[in-house]
């Protein structure tokens, strides 16, 4: 039997769960929480959180307006292949209780999805490594483990940083993406019932485990897809060994959840994944961002080109080279967990929770081996996040085994100061990365009038229109304002109305077919026949043409049965008559 889930942190260990807690936490959050502070009337945004953060306020905003959800920046379509629930909660307390969506985006939860990644985290590492230190490791490397990409960036005369120069995002990071960190969660919480259901067979275990894995896949299909795989396997191994279906039945049940809860999201497009093997390696030894090595590749393209079988070995020593590489790179210090990945394969055919802990890692690393995202290529990089996750509990584990062995108190503080030393440095990297800069953007005091005007002033159900964003517009300001810098969500986030189209990228993903509204907002903005405008946007649907004065329409609006019903130093709005 293994430790009863009672009596989690003992008073004597208290002190030390506290201390990892504290900065393990305050060390995550300073990776989103800085985003969306206001100064000096302005909203400042590091890294990629004035993109990620007006998407995810502006899917809020559709929560709130009920079901059926539309796409907020693609006027008059359904909300479809997109992880919506991540959002229901925040828009849930931002709708009854009035909190503020920047502070539930940026903080509030964010401070509970830390805390609840840490505990879990905390409560199988204990579980499994069945002492409390395995479950403080299992945490450190929660919140604190990195990959080898520090030791890249020095050897190139760098300084510290590489946090995904083996592709992956480490797992702190998810903390910046709401439906990978609540799959986190979920997946810590799965496994470690899956120990005690296997124990105790408890209808109420079973049916909350039925719950978690078939809602997972409308927070994140990457994980669902992985642990579903990875259970339907292990439940026909306990079908053939065993003659007992309860897996295999929590599999199917799980899998019927998911379809019900994802086939309202889904829409068929072309493709979702394609078949391209090895892409994240082969682009990480060439790329001059990540390794930069083309010898290596090189080398590899000649050998092959021999098309001998001693060229094909040499072919495989490179791939080989290539993938060691990718594997130990990505996995950093948590690489320790190899000792006991090994113990687990040794009674994969005995213990199922082993087996399916296993094949979880092991479907999260091939499967990104084989397939990329359409869209997005690295997209499918995010099943790596699991394999990453999972081998942070295993290193736990073999630490914690480790240090049991030891009766010196010197060298167990020694080698444990070590194994964080070696941890840190990219976790470290990133937060100087985001802050020893000035924000990546900001959305202007300007504009926030603007904004709040339309939310203000205009009905619910108004359609926005905007400027087609310019990546070759560039204004050479030290904080470039946020459309200056990227296509994003925000006037939907910020005025709570939705645009006819905006964030290309996020809507390329979610397959729409957007070319024909592309042109729509080109010609409106470009053309300068009154006429052809004014069909353009009764075409269109549009109530409000919202616009920086930088771009302004080339046609004279008063022409066009328009009218002004805004204006400051930076921004136009004007409406057609309602």
């Amino acid at each position: 039997m293994r430790n009863s889930p009672k009596k989690i942190i003992p008073q004597k260990n208290l002190a030390i769960f506290v201390f990892i807690f504290l900065i393990g936490i305050i060390g995550q959050l300073l990776i989103i929480a800085p985003s969306g502070w206001n100064a000096n009337g302005d909203l400042l945004f590091w890294s990629s959180h004035a993109h990620d953060g007006s998407w995810h306020i502006a899917l809020m905003n559709e929560v709130k307006k009920g079901f059926p959800f539309q796409n907020p920046v693609f006027a008059g379509e359904k909300l479809v292949n997109y992880h919506i629930f991540s959002d229901i909660a925040p828009a849930i307390f931002n709708k009854y209780l009035g909190f503020s969506s920047l502070e539930l985006y940026f903080r509030l939860f964010p401070l509970l999805y830390s805390l609840l990644l840490g505990a879990l985290a905390f409560i199988l590492g204990k579980s499994l490594g069945k002492t409390n230190a395995s479950g403080f490791w299992s945490a450190i490397f929660i919140y604190f483990g990195g990959s080898f990409g520090y030791i890249v960036r020095l050897i190139q005369g760098k300084t510290i940083g590489g946090e995904s120069i083996f592709w992956t995002n480490q797992t702190q990071s998810s903390i910046g993406n709401p439906p990978q960190i609540v799959s986190h969660i979920i997946v810590l919480t799965f496994l470690y019932l899956f120990i005690y259901l296997l124990e105790n067979k408890s209808k109420i275990l079973y049916l909350i485990s039925v719950l978690l894995l078939g809602s997972l896949i409308v927070f994140k299909v990457y994980a669902s897809i992985v642990l579903l795989g990875a259970l339907f396997a292990t439940g026909a191994w306990q079908i053939v060994k065993d003659r007992k279906f309860m897996i295999i039945s929590l599999a199917i049940l799980a899998s019927v959840l998911s379809l019900v809860l994802y086939l309202p999201f889904y829409a068929k497009t072309s493709s979702f994944l394609i078949f391209q093997p090895w892409f994240f390696i082969r682009s990480m030894v060439v790329a001059d961002s990540r390794l930069n090595w083309l010898d290596l590749e090189l080398r590899r393209q000649f050998f092959l080109s021999l098309k001998t079988w001693k060229g094909y070995l040499r072919v495989f020593q490179i791939e080989l080279i290539g993938f060691s590489i990718f594997f130990i790179g990505n996995l950093g210090m948590r690489f320790i967990g190899l000792f006991d990945f090994w113990n687990f394969l040794k009674t994969f055919f005995k213990n199922y929770f082993n087996q399916l802990f296993v094949l979880i890692i092991v479907l999260s690393l091939i499967l990104p081996l084989l397939f990329l995202q359409k869209g997005v290529a690295g997209g499918t990089g995010q099943f790596l996040q699991y394999f990453i996750l999972l081998f942070g509990v295993l290193a736990a584990i073999s630490i914690s085994r480790f240090m049991d062995k030891l009766h010196n108190i010197f060298l167990k503080f020694s080698l444990s100061a070590l194994i964080i030393i070696l941890a840190v440095p990219t976790q470290i990297g990133l937060l100087r990365e985001f802050y020893g800069r000035s924000p990546f953007t900001k959305i202007s005091k300007e504009e926030l009038s603007a904004l709040n005007f339309l939310k203000k002033n205009s009905p619910k159900e108004s359609v926005i229109l905007t400027p087609l964003y310019d990546p070759n517009l560039d204004l050479k300001d030290k904080i470039p304002n946020i459309w200056d810098w990227f296509d994003t969500a925000y006037v939907s986030a910020f005025s709570e109305r939705r645009t006819y189209f905006n964030d290309y990228e996020q809507v390329d993903i979610m397959g729409y077919d957007y070319k024909e509204r592309l042109e729509i907002k080109k010609e409106i903005f470009t053309e300068t026949d009154p006429e052809i405008v004014k069909q353009k946007l009764l075409s269109s649907g549009v109530d409000y043409l919202y616009f920086l004065k930088p771009i302004t329409p080339k046609v004279d609006l008063n022409k066009i049965n328009l009218t002004k019903v805004f204006e400051n130093n930076l921004v136009e709005i004007w409406s057609r008559p309602f």
